[in-house]
């Protein structure tokens, strides 16, 4: 998991710098917490990593629905 975690880790900022000069500070970060929000949600729901499951429910699904319509909001140009 380390090593895993490590190239994760590199190839998520390589993006985000490439990302940066393209789409700006503020849509980067608010996909990257985004991202974060619905993998979090997903590790959860299926169990990984040896996790208890902690199944997806009506609201969480409209959270993070709420959080990207706010997100689009947010970043509409």
């Amino acid at each position: 998991y380390s090593y895993f975690g490590g190239v994760l880790g590199v190839i998520i900022i390589y993006s985000v710098v490439l990302a940066i000069p393209k789409v700006g500070v503020a849509p980067a970060t608010t996909a990257i917490i985004l991202g974060q929000v619905f993998t979090a949600g997903l590790v959860d729901h299926l169990g990984l990593f040896g996790l208890n499951k902690i199944p997806f429910n009506c609201y969480k699904v409209m959270g993070i629905l709420l959080m990207a319509g706010g997100a689009w909001l947010i970043l509409k140009r």
